[in-house]
C-alpha cells in the first residue's frame, strides 16, 4: 500500500511541477521583456509551445544513432525521479539518510544524458554545445557541493534524525543556530548558490552551451517535435528542482504551522508557499540575471567558477567550520 501511495504522490507532484514550471517559463519571459521595455509573449506561451511540439513529428538526422531518440525519454525519466528527492515545502517522498547524494547524481545525470543525446546527433554544432555543457558541469558542481555538505555537516552537529538528508533542512534553520560567523558564512554560501543556480539553468553569463547566435541552440540543435518537447519539459522540471534546493536550504520556513493546519491541507498550503518562494528565487537568479548580464566566453565562465566562486565557497565553509570548532572547544 505504501508503494501505491508513493506512486500516486509522485504522479501528483509531477503533474503539479510540470504545470507551474511551464507557467514560470512564461512569467520569466514576460518579466524579462518588461525589464527590457518589450511586450513579450503571453504567460501561457510555453504551454502552447509544448503542446505544439508534442503534436509534431520528430525529424531524425541521417547520421544520428539510436541513443539520439532514447536520450529525451531518459532525461524526462531522470527529472521525474529527481522530484521524488526534491524538498517541496516538506520532506522529499524518498527521504533517506543520504538522499542528497542521489539528488546531486540525478542533476548531473540529466545534463549527461543531454550531452550524450547531442553527441549522438552527429551534428558539429550539437557536439560543440555538448563539450561546453560538460565543461560547465565539471566547474559548477564543485562549489555547490562544498557549500551543501558544509551546511548539512553543521546541521548534523545538532543531532538531527537523518544526517545528510534533504529533509534535515526542515528540522533546523541554518540562519538561527550559530554565532555571527555561521550567519555570515551562510550568506556567502547563499551568493554561491544563486550563481550556481544561474549556471544550472544556463542564463546570463552562463548561457554558453546553447549560445543561439554561435552554435544554433548547441546540444538541442538537431532536436525537434516530440523529442524536443520532452527535453524542454525535462529542463523545466530541473529548474524547479534546483531552485527548490536553494529554497529548502536558505528559506525552509513553512506557513501551515503558523495557521495550525494539519493533514493534507497543511501539505497543499506548504507546497503552494514553497512554489511562491521558488518563483522569487528564480526571479533573482534567472529573470534579473538574464536581463542584466551577457554571455561569457567558456574560458571566462570556467575562470569565474574556479577563480572566484569556488574561493567564495571555501570562505563560507571555513567560517562555518571555525564557528563549530569554537563551540566544541
Amino acid at each position: 500500500m505504501n508503494i501505491v501511495y508513493l506512486t500516486l504522490g509522485l504522479i501528483a507532484i509531477y503533474l503539479y511541477v510540470s504545470f507551474v514550471s511551464l507557467i514560470w517559463e512564461g512569467m520569466d519571459r514576460k518579466l524579462v521583456a518588461r525589464m527590457q521595455r518589450r511586450i513579450g509573449p503571453p504567460v501561457l506561451q510555453p504551454i502552447y509551445d509544448f503542446l505544439k511540439l508534442v503534436s509534431k513529428e520528430s525529424i531524425i538526422p541521417r547520421d544520428a544513432n539510436k541513443f539520439f531518440e532514447i536520450a529525451p525519454v531518459l532525461a524526462l525519466a531522470s527529472s521525474i525521479a529527481l522530484l521524488a528527492y526534491t524538498p517541496l515545502g516538506f520532506e522529499p517522498l524518498l527521504a533517506t539518510k543520504g538522499d542528497v547524494i542521489v539528488f546531486i547524481y540525478l542533476l548531473a545525470l540529466i545534463a549527461f544524458v543531454r550531452v550524450m543525446g547531442a553527441v549522438s546527433s552527429g551534428s558539429p554544432y550539437a557536439q560543440i554545445g555538448a563539450q561546453r555543457e560538460i565543461i560547465m558541469l565539471a566547474s559548477r558542481e564543485v562549489p555547490m557541493m562544498l557549500g551543501l555538505f558544509a551546511i548539512l555537516w553543521r546541521l548534523s552537529k545538532l543531532g538531527v534524525e537523518k544526517p545528510f538528508s534533504l529533509g534535515t533542512f526542515y528540522q533546523y534553520n541554518i540562519w538561527e543556530i550559530g554565532t555571527p560567523l555561521t550567519v555570515f558564512g551562510t550568506f556567502v554560501l547563499f551568493i554561491v548558490f544563486l550563481l550556481w543556480l544561474a549556471s544550472e539553468i544556463e542564463v546570463g553569463y552562463f548561457n554558453i552551451p546553447e549560445a543561439e547566435t554561435e552554435v544554433a541552440e548547441g546540444p538541442m540543435a538537431e532536436y525537434s517535435g516530440r523529442h524536443l518537447a520532452l527535453f524542454k519539459l525535462s529542463s523545466a522540471l530541473k529548474e524547479f528542482a534546483s531552485a527548490s534546493l536553494v529554497v529548502a536550504i536558505f528559506f525552509p520556513w513553512g506557513i501551515s504551522g503558523y495557521l495550525g493546519l494539519t493533514g493534507i491541507g497543511a501539505v497543499v498550503l506548504d507546497l503552494l508557499f514553497h512554489t511562491l518562494k521558488v518563483f522569487i528565487v528564480l526571479f533573482v537568479s534567472m529573470s534579473v540575471f538574464r536581463a542584466i548580464t551577457g554571455r561569457l566566453r567558456i574560458t571566462q565562465a570556467v575562470g569565474m567558477f574556479w577563480g572566484r566562486i569556488l574561493p567564495m565557497s571555501f570562505i563560507g565553509v571555513l567560517l562555518i567550520v571555525i564557528d563549530v570548532l569554537g563551540v566544541i572547544a
